[in-house]
């Protein structure tokens, strides 16, 4: 007995030796910053990485963003998510631990042993068993499980925060669509009551002979074209107004607070951030690093699981007729068992099917690490030409208003006509809905940049 025991110790000694896993390096797969168009601040630290907040300074924005937060049943099962993961997590463990099971039945019997000279008697009735069931550690199986489920956990976090992030942006995005649309349908009601006059003038014109139907039917269309882009435009709006107060769960014929205009609202600039270290804390990298972890884990739980396993396992039966005499006849039993899987197919092709996995997490690790710098690169770039686009329309629309307030003057004076002065209006409209649209593209370029880098909402305590 004293060999068992030390053995016994031995092997627990045994299982609490560490079994290391090498490391994941996103590092070694990322650019070096200046490789990147973003570039950071040197005077800020290597690990600064700013907030959304930061980047879109907006209150009425903020305040949509926590409404959604704290009231969005779509953000509410995210978190639900999480807790499952939790608590599920330990069904992995549980054959890890000590069983114990009991059973108590009455069943009517007989029976021939050679102790009784093989005379037939009746079965005991009462019948009760209890079983002791606990699996050592011999390899560290059970420790690599663990961690797996750890891993699981992790990676359950890490998309909640990603989920998050993408929450945030989805709000923002329609937030900037709806002052869009607000303003371009000032700028289209601005131009429909100027195609309006215009038609007042050739409807003039026909009537004193000057011009013809098919030239006043053809102002007529552009009232009616005007008309027909507010139309979608404002359907465009209701739309989005229902979008989001669905993201931010309130209900339907609750009022949004007051939007500005896009115009009014200041052109967000390009954060001062290493890419590099935003992309080391970008959660949903790191949910796939996890993953990968915890499929390498599990390989190597499932190479132990060909090995030879220990467990210690304690059984006891008692059966009686009479209830006063528990113990009538009782079998007890206790002592370590080996168990040895000499030829298990099952086994098998869960080890090569765990090793498959834990090389796709590895590829799909690394995708997600090119597909991010791709990203990062494409919403900079767009968004540094986009700006040199929104330059030109800005220009072409100063220009117009400028040509407009000349004609003005020289309407007044007498020196151009309303017909004039009626094209310049429209002419400035246009290019005044060309800068609003170029304006909107930098702000949605913006966002696609901001959530790249996987800048988080932070609220301020």
């Amino acid at each position: 007995m004293r060999k068992f025991y030390l053995f016994l110790g031995l092997t627990l000694f045994g299982s609490c030796a560490s079994r290391e896993i090498i490391d994941l390096d996103t590092a070694s797969y990322l650019p070096k910053d200046k490789s990147f168009t973003l570039s950071g601040d040197s005077n800020l630290s290597n690990t600064s990485i700013p907030t959304f907040s930061k980047i879109f300074p907006d209150n009425a924005l903020e305040s949509l963003i926590r409404t959604g937060l704290h009231e969005s049943p779509n953000w509410k099962a995210k978190l639900a998510k999480l807790e499952v993961v939790k608590t599920s997590s330990g069904l992995s463990l549980a054959e890890s631990k000590p069983s114990l099971s009991t059973k108590l039945g009455l069943k009517e019997g007989k029976e021939k042993t050679r102790e009784s000279d093989f005379q037939e008697s009746n079965v005991p009735k009462l019948q009760s068993a209890a079983l002791f069931n606990w699996e050592l550690d011999l390899w560290g199986k059970w420790k690599l499980i663990k961690n797996s489920s750890i891993m699981h956990i992790e990676e359950e976090k890490y998309l909640k925060d990603a989920s998050k992030i993408s929450f945030i942006h989805e709000i923002a995005e329609v937030w900037f669509l709806i002052a869009a649309k607000q303003e371009k349908l000032q700028i289209l009601q601005t131009a429909i009551a100027s195609q309006e006059k215009t038609l007042e003038f050739y409807q003039q014109r026909l009537n004193a002979g000057l011009d013809d139907n098919v030239t006043y039917m053809r102002q007529s269309v552009v009232l009616d074209q005007l008309k027909l882009e507010r139309a979608k435009v404002l359907r465009e709006q209701e739309v989005s107004k229902i979008k989001i107060n669905s993201l931010t769960g309130k209900p339907i014929e609750e009022q949004l607070p007051e939007i500005p205009i896009l115009s009014e609202i200041d052109l967000p600039e390009l954060p001062k951030i290493f890419p590099t270290n935003a992309l080391q804390e970008r959660p949903d990298l790191k949910a796939k690093e996890a993953k990968l972890r915890e499929s390498i884990f599990i390989e190597k739980s499932a190479e132990y699981d060909l090995f030879p396993s220990l467990g210690f396992q304690m059984s006891g039966i008692s059966m009686t007729s009479n209830i006063s005499e528990p113990f009538e006849q009782w079998k007890a039993s206790f002592g370590p068992v080996f168990n040895f899987p000499i030829w298990n197919p099952k086994r098998e092709i869960l080890l090569a099917t765990a090793k498959a996995e834990s090389q796709l997490r590895k590829e799909e690790w690394k995708a997600i690490i090119f597909l991010a710098i791709e990203e990062i690169e494409s919403s900079t770039k767009s968004y540094i030409m986009g700006k040199n686009e929104y330059a030109l329309a800005r220009k072409s629309s100063l220009a117009t208003k400028s040509i407009l307030d000349t004609t003005k003057e020289r309407f007044r004076a007498g020196l151009v006509s309303e017909l004039q002065l009626l094209e310049d209006e429209r002419q400035f409209l246009k290019t005044n809905i060309s800068e609003l649209e170029s304006r909107l593209q930098i702000f949605q370029f913006a966002l696609n940049l901001s959530k790249s880098l996987g800048l988080e909402w932070r609220e301020l305590n």
